[in-house]
């Protein structure tokens, strides 16, 4: 297991996920019934769902596994490719990896050349990647991951959702935090909530007010998820 770690229960990891793709992110059943058939936990169906947490990089597999359901793949090509990648990478979170691509019909990951994971690792010509869509290309300009070494592997260390907020799972346990800073997004909405204004809060926590602004806007959006 990577030393990124993070703790996230599923019903919090699915409001992340809804939140930074409001119109394609699946239902929270959706997401139960995907960790409880494997992905992107192998071990998932044997958890108890009282017990059933993920790590960051389960979290990030899922983001990718949305982003690729929006691009049309089917689920059985995504686990097919999931099952190679883990295979061919000896990672067991191969979506949590860089260097993934994508074209309309193929799933690609470059591993001393461009290989086909859709294919079980036929060479694609170089000149294939200037039609190919990056496939760690923000869902929004907003959203971003960036990657560290880990066992000679580039892994997802960071996630930004929302713009000023990041998910570093090495600050906090991996809860939202104001980039640059180790403070959670829900002690500032906890504290506006409380009746405090948003410039007192700011002046206290010596974090810019376009910062505070933008951690409430990501809290109220997560509060107000329904469904």
């Amino acid at each position: 297991m990577s030393v990124f770690a993070g703790i996230y229960e599923l019903t919090e990891a699915s409001r992340y996920l809804y939140v930074t793709a409001p119109e394609s992110s699946p239902h929270y059943s959706t997401f139960h019934r995907w960790v409880r058939s494997g992905l992107p936990l192998p071990e998932g169906s044997s958890i108890p769902t009282r017990d059933l947490t993920l790590t960051f990089e389960d979290l990030v597999s899922l983001r990718m596994i949305v982003t690729l359901r929006v691009a049309g793949f089917s689920l059985q090509h995504i686990r097919r490719v999931y099952q190679w990648l883990t295979e061919i990478t000896g990672y067991r979170r191969p979506f949590a990896l860089k260097d993934l691509w994508i074209s309309q019909t193929e799933i690609f990951i470059e591993m001393e050349g461009l290989l086909s994971a859709t294919r079980r690792g036929q060479y694609a010509m170089e000149f294939v990647k200037q039609w190919l869509s990056h496939l760690r290309r923000p869902l929004e300009d907003t959203i971003d991951l960036t990657f560290k070494k880990f066992d000679g592997k580039e892994v997802a260390s960071s996630w930004t959702p929302y713009t000023y907020v990041v998910l570093d799972p090495l600050v906090q346990f991996g809860t939202p935090c104001i980039d640059g800073t180790r403070i959670p997004t829900k002690a500032i909405w906890s504290s506006f909530s409380g009746g405090d204004t948003l410039k007192a809060i700011a002046r206290d926590y010596g974090v810019p007010l376009v910062k505070m602004e933008s951690a409430l806007e990501w809290e109220r959006k997560i509060a107000g998820i329904t469904r």
